[in-house]
């Protein structure tokens, strides 16, 4: 779950990363409006299924589809809390550290989606 909840954390950060380069140098009159939100929306529920799916396959040991699939939802919706990770390394570093947080963020889950594995090959 944890590798589902980094790379949900990763997606949505390098979201956040694409607004900031659409974002225009003068704000509009309609913030609802242009590319910048489009790729924020769906970039955001993009990360969150992408949460799901990481967490489904790295579950596959578990033979139960109501218990993978209700954990796999639950990561998706567990991912919400680290992605205010991306609010504070905007504030902090800027570009740079939004890029630092999805390199972070990718580096755990390949760590975690490997020991997942290897306690799903020992069972």
């Amino acid at each position: 779950m944890g590798s589902g909840m980094a790379v949900g954390v990763a997606a949505v950060t390098l979201t956040v990363l694409g607004v900031d380069y659409l974002r225009p140098v003068v704000p509009a009159s309609n913030v609802a409006a242009g590319p910048a939100f489009y790729v924020l929306m769906f970039g955001t529920v993009f990360g969150l299924v992408l949460a799901g799916v990481v967490a489904w396959r790295l579950l596959a040991p578990v033979l139960s589809v109501y218990r993978r699939g209700g954990l796999s939802l639950v990561t998706a919706m567990a991912t919400v809390l680290p992605m205010l990770l991306c609010m504070a390394a905007n504030q902090l570093a800027g570009r740079l550290g939004l890029v630092g947080l999805a390199l972070a963020a990718l580096l755990v889950a390949a760590l975690l989606a490997a020991g997942a594995r290897r306690a799903g090959v020992s069972s």
